[in-house]
């Protein structure tokens, strides 16, 4: 029953945008919204519709698809004052222009798991445990004489080129 109701809305949609003369649309619901985004003589325009909307109006929805059923009734409202000649469908939706790349930022973010798999038990005697107990030193710097008798240092400098 559910199927039936959504296909028979979405056949519905398809012909009151066809009534509009418009071509191509793109239309979406989930579970407590819907929308429909189409172009008309080179504008964007989207109309969206929510259980949340529809709350604040006093009205109850349950889902998305009641979202679906009330925006479509509401596209066909206004196919019906077209064919009447009391106002062209540019007058009513030249306030609804928006340009294609607005996103909207939804008003939470969506929570996730991570999961970490443990390798196993490390074996810690590959690793020097001498080294990891030494001191390690940090922001000092050595003094000019400690520089100057580094074996290291002095073979670097016999070999630099001046």
């Amino acid at each position: 029953m559910p199927n039936d109701e959504q296909s028979m809305y979405e056949r519905k949609l398809t012909d009151v945008m066809k009534r509009l003369k418009v071509q191509d649309f793109y239309f979406n619901w989930d579970r407590t919204s819907c929308y429909v985004e189409f172009d008309y003589n080179e504008n964007f325009y989207k109309l969206e519709h929510s259980v949340e909307k529809a709350k604040k109006k006093g009205i109850m929805l349950r889902n998305g698809l009641d979202c679906l059923v009330e925006l479509t009734q509401s596209l066909d409202d206004l196919c019906g004052i077209i064919d009447r000649g009391m106002l062209d469908f540019e007058t009513w939706i030249s306030g609804m222009k928006q340009s294609p790349s607005e996103t909207t930022v939804p008003e939470f973010q969506e929570e996730f798991e991570i999961k970490y798999k443990t390798v196993g038990r490390q074996n810690y005697t590959e690793y020097n445990t001498e080294e990891l107990n030494e001191p390690i030193s940090f922001g000092t710097e050595p003094s000019p004489n400690e520089f100057e008798q580094s074996p290291i240092n002095r073979r670097t400098l016999s070999r630099a080129r001046f």
